[in-house]
Formats: structure tokens, sequence, C-alpha cells
């Protein structure tokens, strides 16, 4: 049963991964294209943080309300009420460690953005290897995740 929520974590860490940006918000000035990438960047180290403090409430946060997680298994969450009950559950344990190096940030403006990790996910007697891509939508003034999708690499 682990095997399902380590590749579910790894996939909703992934989730925002898939939906590439094609165009920047059409209104926004370079001074506030410059404002959400900062933004963006603080939205990505708050996502590894949270993961990191295993905070169910803030990483929760991070969420939008129509985000898909895509597992390796081929299991998907649909919405934030599933996403969020399963990050609940997951952080609760305490025997998993997750490790995320940044690979690629892609912002486009104040519309969507991408984040590609490497991550290496450990508990008692095992070791996987994630690609993990998270796409991002600007709303209300803030990064959410969309879409968190990962990819079981073999060593």
């Amino acid at each position: 049963m682990r095997a399902p929520k380590l590749t579910a974590l790894a996939a909703l860490v992934a989730a925002a991964a898939f939906t590439v940006p094609i165009a920047a918000s059409a209104g926004a000035s370079g001074r506030e294209h410059h404002g959400c990438t900062r933004q963006f960047d603080r939205a990505v180290h708050a996502y590894v943080d949270t993961t990191d403090r295993r905070d169910a409430r803030g990483f929760n946060a991070l969420l939008e309300g129509g985000v898909t997680v895509v597992f390796g298994t081929g299991d998907i969450l649909y919405g934030k009420p599933d996403s969020a009950a399963f990050i609940d559950d997951f952080f609760a344990d305490p025997s998993w460690t997750q490790s995320f190096q940044t690979l690629r940030t892609y912002p486009v403006g104040c519309a969507t953005a991408f984040v590609l990790f490497d991550s290496i996910y450990t508990e008692p007697n095992v070791r996987k290897h994630f690609l993990i891509g998270v796409s991002w939508t600007w709303e209300h003034g803030r990064w959410l995740v969309t879409h968190n999708q990962d990819s079981e690499l073999k060593s």
C-alpha cells in the first residue's frame, strides 16, 4: 500500500507539470511580471519547504481547486478535496523522506509556470528516483498548483 502513496506524493508534487504556459498575461506590466516571477520562486520554495516539514495545511494551501495529480502507477486524483486528503494522510506518516532538486523553472509572466524536480523518495527498505513536474497558475495574486505528475526513473 506504500507504493501508491509514494507515487501519489511524487505525482502531486509534480502535478503542475505538463501544463506548459504559452502566453503571458496581456495586461501585466514588466514590473508586475518581475513581481510574479519573484512570487513564483517563493511558491516553489513553499512547495518544497511544506513537504520537508510535513506541513499538510501549508502544502494544501498551494493547491488550486481543480488540481489534478497523476501518479506513475496511473492512479489519478481529481480536485483539491481528494488531493488534500491524500496529503493529510501522507504527511502524517513520519517514516519517509523526499529530496527535491530544481532542474528547471519556467514562469510565463503572470499567467502560468512550470517547475521540474529531480526527487529521491526513501522510506525503510525503499528508495525511488522521480522526475516530478508541477504546473502552476497565477490566481487572485498568488501561484497555485494546477497539475502534479511524477515519473519514476529506473536506475
